[in-house]
């Protein structure tokens, strides 16, 4: 997922290209959207030092038409990647933050941080992310992980 901006910067440009098109065509244009990229893809993103298993999926919260969404799943394709059906699905914390990762004409795009993401991890498919979660944990999470934990009482006990 090293290459997420640049794709960001893809999709902007051919929303701009079609929002030309449908200006000369008289038809409608679209319009501007966000996208905050979630978990294991935030956590690539975000660059954090942890063991990460590549993944080809990307979850993602989306406010993008129909047709830019196809765009963006046939740019994906093109890395080898798949926009995940599900990942509007996602649970995430009401404190999760999303940094800027990248600010076109017509798309921005958002990571959500990592705190957010690993808690998610650890309460939604705790199994799964277990390495994962106890490598952070090894490593020295955050405070602001364990009250994350705290709050939505994440069982640490079982990564350790």
């Amino acid at each position: 997922m090293d290459n997420l901006v640049q794709l960001f910067r893809t999709l902007d440009q051919w929303v701009a290209r079609e929002n030309i098109r449908a200006r000369v065509e008289g038809t409608p244009a679209y319009r501007s959207c966000s996208v905050r990229v979630l978990g294991q893809s935030a956590l690539w993103a975000a660059g954090v030092d942890l063991t990460l298993i590549a993944t080809q999926d990307l979850d993602a919260y989306a406010d993008y038409e129909w047709a830019v969404q196809r765009e963006f799943e046939r740019l994906l394709a093109e890395d080898g990647k798949v926009l995940d059906p599900h990942g509007h699905e996602v649970w995430m914390p009401g404190e999760t933050r999303y940094d800027p990762l990248y600010q076109g004409t017509f798309v921005e795009a958002f990571v959500a941080d990592a705190d957010a993401v690993l808690i998610s991890k650890a309460l939604k498919a705790a199994e799964k992310n277990r390495a994962l979660v106890t490598e952070y944990l090894a490593k020295g999470a955050s405070e602001r992980f364990f009250e994350l934990a705290r709050k939505y009482r994440v069982d640490l006990e079982q990564f350790v």
